[in-house]
């Protein structure tokens, strides 16, 4: 297997918005740098907070490659101040409302609340200018993009493993793993609600829904007015129609 050229980023950060393709996002750069540096090299998790990250001595000479949603404060500076390579995932917020809604069978209003936090996180770090993947250019529907991320993380992957790491995550493969978290072992599994989750991917039993974008228009005219204004900012910010 090609070496990277340089070292990899030691800190790579996948923050997006739910339901904007962020898992897919965090197992490309997982298994790209798992494919460079070795399985033993590289840590990867969840954490919103600064304080669910593995102390220093366990990450010593190793990747850390986070999965991360709404985040806080002292997680962002953290990952500032250790030089961060942040991938950033968005998605029209009312498809993401009512994708969460969907697939996890829960009233619209609660998913308003969970994207809010995170479309507030996204607001402030975009102007960063970190790498930014938009859900409706279907970027995980083609090995370019797993191509791309491998570039920006410095990197250099033997086609053949672009190719099995793309077909790893397509939308059927990732259907289907979801349809198998029963048979993982079991500590491999917590649960997000009542839905099973596999530690190590980060997929959930209900993890992908019908992957349309513009489904926010189905929804009666008052309730679109509404959404459309709260999240009227970051509709303005990443050029969403109105």
């Amino acid at each position: 297997m090609p070496s990277p050229t340089a070292p990899p980023p030691s800190v790579v950060a996948t923050i997006g918005l739910h339901a904007s393709a962020s898992t897919w996002v965090f197992n490309v750069a997982r298994e790209l740098l798992i494919a460079s540096v070795g399985d033993d090299q590289v840590i990867t998790l969840y954490a919103d907070k600064l304080e669910q990250l593995p102390d220093a001595a366990a990450r010593a000479g190793r990747c850390l490659v986070i999965k991360s949603h709404a985040g806080s404060a002292d997680l962002d500076a953290w990952l500032a101040k250790a030089s961060a390579r942040l991938f950033l995932s968005v998605r029209d917020p009312r498809d993401a409302c009512i994708s969460m809604s969907q697939r996890f069978a829960v009233q619209l209003g609660h998913t308003v609340r969970w994207i809010a936090d995170d479309y507030n996180r996204l607001l402030r770090l975009a102007p960063q200018g970190h790498q930014l993947l938009r859900y409706e250019d279907r970027f995980f529907d083609t090995p370019t993009s797993v191509e791309r991320l491998a570039s920006q993380l410095g990197l250099r992957v033997a086609p053949a493993v672009i190719e099995t790491i793309f077909a790893r995550y397509r939308t059927e493969a990732v259907r289907a793993f979801a349809q198998t978290l029963p048979d993982l072992p079991p500590d491999r599994i917590t649960m997000v609600g009542s839905a099973p989750m596999d530690r190590v991917t980060q997929i959930l039993g209900p993890h992908i829904g019908d992957a349309r974008s513009g489904k926010w228009r189905d929804l009666a005219d008052p309730l679109q007015a509404e959404l459309t204004r709260m999240f009227g900012p970051f509709l303005a910010r990443f050029n969403y129609p109105r």
